[in-house]
């Protein structure tokens, strides 16, 4: 076997192959008691062949440290991949969370403002209303009337029926009052059996109209209760002012609306004062 076939049978072995020339060649010759001068051709391939051997190692080395390399770079690859993900989802929780958060304060911001019954603005909505209105018509000089209205005999209806008969009719009261309404106007509901109407950019004249339409929208309406037996007719009292130059302060208007539903309440109900 010549040195280059051994050398090349064993391509991924340089040190074996460099021992199977030395046990074929070199250890043969000696062993028979060949002149050296009969070896020295193969001592001048040994250099060689340490070379080969030596490039071999350290080309195993390489491709270990090429693979060990790559398993590092898939390794930090997927902790990265993985990271961004975990990234991505505290992301989308988190805009989750502020979602709902803003869901909630819009949700808690309309409870506190709007009866839970009738879906008017409760007194609250009201009182901020009532003084940005006054406010704003005292200072451009225009016409406000104010309504104070309280359901007549809700209490014998609550007597002789049931509680829920008694909310039935009162959701059905701030329906009609909703719509009688324009855009412009605020009812509310004041709590219990009272309701209030701030009717913007109206004279007196005008408060009585709306006063007329809302005690035949009263009078007309034969929806008062859903259940088997309830009352077939319902109406209300109100006291009805516009605001004068003797009004300095909300509260003042208010007083003599409250006065003039008194008066109206007393006459026997089913009308209208005017204050």
């Amino acid at each position: 076997m010549k040195p280059t076939q051994v050398i090349h049978s064993m391509p991924g072995r340089p040190g074996a192959a460099l021992a199977a020339l030395l046990a074929a060649v070199v250890l043969p010759a000696h062993a028979a008691g060949g002149a050296v001068s009969g070896a020295w051709p193969w001592l001048l391939v040994l250099p060689a062949l340490l070379l080969v051997a030596a490039v071999g190692a350290w080309g195993q080395r390489q491709r270990r440290e090429c693979v060990q390399l790559q398993r590092q770079l898939d390794e930090s690859t997927a902790s990265l991949r993985q990271q961004g993900e975990q990234l991505q989802a505290a992301r989308r929780e988190r805009e989750g969370v502020v979602e709902r958060l803003q869901q909630q304060a819009v949700e808690f911001g309309r409870q506190a403002h709007e009866d839970g019954l009738t879906g008017l603005p409760n007194g609250r909505a009201f009182d901020e209303g009532f003084s940005h209105h006054f406010a704003r018509a005292k200072r451009h000089g225009q016409p406000l009337c104010l309504m104070l209205l309280d359901l007549d005999h809700i209490r014998q209806i609550n007597d002789t029926w049931s509680h829920a008969v008694g909310d039935g009719v009162l959701g059905e009261a701030a329906r009609l009052l909703r719509s009688v309404c324009r855009t412009s106007d605020l009812p509310a509901r004041l709590g219990g059996d009272a309701f209030a109407v701030i009717l913007t950019d109206t004279d007196m004249e005008g408060g009585k109209r709306f006063s007329q339409r809302l005690h035949a929208a009263f009078a007309s309406c034969r929806n008062w209760h859903s259940a088997e037996a309830g009352p077939n007719y319902v109406s209300f009292s109100a006291g009805l002012v516009q605001l004068g130059e003797d009004d300095q302060a909300p509260v003042q208007l208010r007083q003599r609306a409250d006065r003039a539903l008194y008066l109206a309440k007393h006459a026997g109900g089913a009308r209208t004062s005017l204050g």
